[in-house]
């Protein structure tokens, strides 16, 4: 009965676009078969090629622009005030726990909570409750995806242009002026990343073949040094949030940025200078 008395709130909306369409299959089997009770409804976003597969519904939004613009032009067509992230490329491995997903959706609704985070990425940095913690003001990746929005306040972040790169970055920034951000305690949707900057990760087609699942290799697989690349980028990623304070965190990488920013813009100007 909670399932029901909520449903016509929430939705789910997986953020795709049609170079994304060799995901599909394998995502909504894996997504269905890990999700079988799923109570919502279940939407796809995409540009002009729908795809025809139970219990999903498209939404089709024309030529791509950016992952902001597509998402805000996504959401006018979602009837439901609050939408759970989810992404193409992020396939669930075992089995969602339907009640506790329900519970923290109920929970969201009767506080009137802006975010609720879903998954272990990020845990709070201040206790609530035994379902959620607090995600306070300058902490970093305030904005993600696999969480469950306020649509209305998501709207008010998306800027124009952004990727979900930025959106996490800057939006995290312009998600200080709210209160309202949590994360449960327990990774609620157990998914594992499989593709990395339009590539196959080599352990994730492991994972995914171990399930039975079939893949379209239209797109490449990383190399051994990408591979290297990312697992050294985990690596780094895991020591800084265990070397770095919670609340020093966003200056840190706030630093580290206009370092990159500033390095990348001399480049260009000694480029421009070499062509005349």
């Amino acid at each position: 009965m909670e399932a029901l008395s909520i449903q016509d709130k929430f939705a789910v909306l997986v953020v795709s676009c049609d170079k994304y369409s060799d995901l599909w299959e394998p995502f909504f089997e894996l997504f269905w078969r890990f999700w079988p009770d799923c109570p919502f409804n279940v939407y796809l976003l995409s540009n002009e090629k729908p795809f025809n597969y139970p219990k999903v519904v498209n939404i089709l939004i024309g030529k791509d622009v950016s992952w902001s613009d597509n998402l805000k032009r996504g959401l006018f067509q979602i009837k439901e005030d609050y939408v759970f992230l989810f992404i193409d490329d992020f396939f669930l491995v075992d089995y969602v726990k339907t009640d506790m997903v329900i519970k923290a959706f109920k929970w969201m609704l009767e506080n009137s909570a802006n975010c609720v985070k879903m998954n272990s990425r990020q845990h709070p940095d201040k206790p609530y409750n035994d379902l959620v913690g607090i995600i306070s003001k300058g902490t970093i990746y305030r904005t993600t995806v696999m969480s469950v929005w306020k649509k209305n306040i998501l709207l008010e972040l998306l800027k124009d242009g952004e990727s979900a790169w930025d959106f996490e970055i800057y939006g995290t920034v312009r998600s200080d002026k709210y209160d309202g951000f949590y994360s449960t305690w327990e990774d609620c949707f157990p998914v594992i990343n499989g593709v990395i900057k339009g590539k196959w990760q080599k352990n994730v087609i492991k994972k995914l073949k171990s399930l039975g699942i079939e893949i379209d290799f239209k797109r490449h697989i990383m190399s051994k040094l990408e591979m290297m690349i990312l697992y050294s980028q985990e690596i780094r990623s895991k020591l800084f949030k265990t070397i770095i304070p919670t609340k020093y965190r966003r200056r840190v990488k706030d630093f580290i940025l206009r370092g990159k920013y500033n390095y990348n813009r001399g480049l260009k100007l000694d480029e421009e200078k070499k062509n005349g």
